[in-house]
């Protein structure tokens, strides 16, 4: 349970890793989210918005916070179906929260590298030398430029 300021234990942690796998599990040669070694991206990007921080913080707390968990060991002792049952209460309950940890999980997820790779996305900057723009055709000037001016001269 992350701590009353808001700070994420390593009890914490190892949650956060096993919930990244339950919701983005491993596809062929990928690990899933939290084998990738996300956690610790996820929580650094949470600190950058405080609705993120609060989705965050909000769903580990309730992860952490079911009394049936504690007699089981945590959510870690949890089988995976159990796990992802876990997750889905979370999400009926905090259905806010959630969509908002959820879009959180998604961007990190999406941001790195190793995804680029594996989904075949070009990662470069946009401009100058990223992707290749078709040339610009001054055609799609011709109409304006049979247009009377509209406007009035500035006096000089």
């Amino acid at each position: 349970m992350p701590t009353p300021d808001g700070q994420l234990t390593a009890a914490d942690m190892v949650t956060l890793k096993i919930a990244l796998d339950r919701l983005i599990p491993a596809v062929d040669d990928l690990p899933g989210a939290g084998s990738l070694g996300l956690a610790e991206n996820l929580e650094r990007f949470s600190n950058r918005s405080a609705a993120m921080r609060s989705a965050l913080v909000a769903v580990l707390d309730a992860l952490s916070l079911d009394p049936g968990l504690h007699v089981s060991g945590g959510f870690q002792a949890l089988k995976p179906e159990q796990q992802d049952e876990a997750i889905r209460t979370v999400e009926v309950a905090l259905s806010e929260k959630f969509g908002q940890f959820l879009k959180l999980v998604y961007v990190v997820y999406y941001m790195d590298s190793r995804v680029h790779q594996r989904i075949g996305w070009e990662s470069r900057p946009l401009q100058p030398r990223g992707f290749d723009l078709i040339p610009f055709d001054e055609a799609v000037l011709e109409k304006a430029r049979q247009r009377k001016p509209f406007w009035r001269k500035a006096p000089s």
